[in-house]
């Protein structure tokens, strides 16, 4: 679980538990909704989300199921296009799942309504009638909306990564432990003034765009 939006949001990339297990790799489905659950208890529906990548053969045929598991508990749902973000053993051109592939298997099925509202991120969102849950889309890949981006990321290692896209960084650590705030807040707009313009995802070659994986980001 993580802050995004002011809200609390969970990653759910499937509702079967062999294909969690595969995907996280430790994880197990169960302890995972019992900490969906905690939360909703804690802070009720519209203060948690879930966010799921979007993967071709991993949950391209299930993403209606989880939809459906969204609405029954009045969450709010953002599908985000995989990046192609470190070395894997299969290509990110051979999982990658666009987002208007996406919403074009789950429209007819809902009806969808357009929605202009905006979180101050890059989802787009639409609306079930009958429901308060809002069905986001986020598209890094097909929709480049890095004009409109102002996100940047720090690790564990006080690394801050001005965008995902991009291997550019700038090392908070010793100005943090050296409790340098003055020093710190330099860093952080010499991260800002060397954001990039954009970023570039070409699936055709072999090799990934940032050999870095997003877990080592975090989110």
């Amino acid at each position: 679980e993580h802050e995004l939006d002011g809200d609390r949001a969970a990653a759910l990339d499937s509702l079967d538990a062999g294909t969690y297990s595969q995907l996280t790799r430790t994880g197990k489905l169960s302890q995972a909704l019992a900490g969906l659950e905690a939360a909703l208890a804690a802070w009720g529906p519209r203060r948690v989300k879930l966010n799921t990548v979007l993967l071709r053969e991993a949950n391209g045929q299930a993403l209606r199921d989880l939809v459906r598991f969204a609405l029954a508990r009045n969450l709010d749902i953002s599908f985000i296009e995989q990046m192609p973000l470190g070395e894997t053993a299969v290509r990110h051109a051979e999982t990658y799942l666009g987002a208007d592939e996406a919403l074009a298997r789950l429209k007819p099925a809902f009806g969808f309504i357009p929605s202009v509202e905006s979180s101050g991120g890059p989802a787009r969102y639409w609306r079930v009638p009958g429901h308060e849950s809002r069905i986001g889309f986020i598209a890094p890949h097909s929709e480049n909306f890095c004009a409109d981006c102002n996100r940047m990321r720090v690790s564990a290692r006080g690394e801050l990564y001005p965008c995902l896209g991009d291997d550019t960084m700038v090392d908070l650590l010793p100005a943090a432990r050296a409790g340098d705030e003055s020093g710190l807040r330099e860093l952080i707009l010499q991260a800002v003034a060397v954001k990039p313009q954009a970023h570039t995802f070409d699936l055709s070659q072999p090799q990934p765009a940032v050999i870095r994986f997003m877990s080592h980001t975090g989110g």
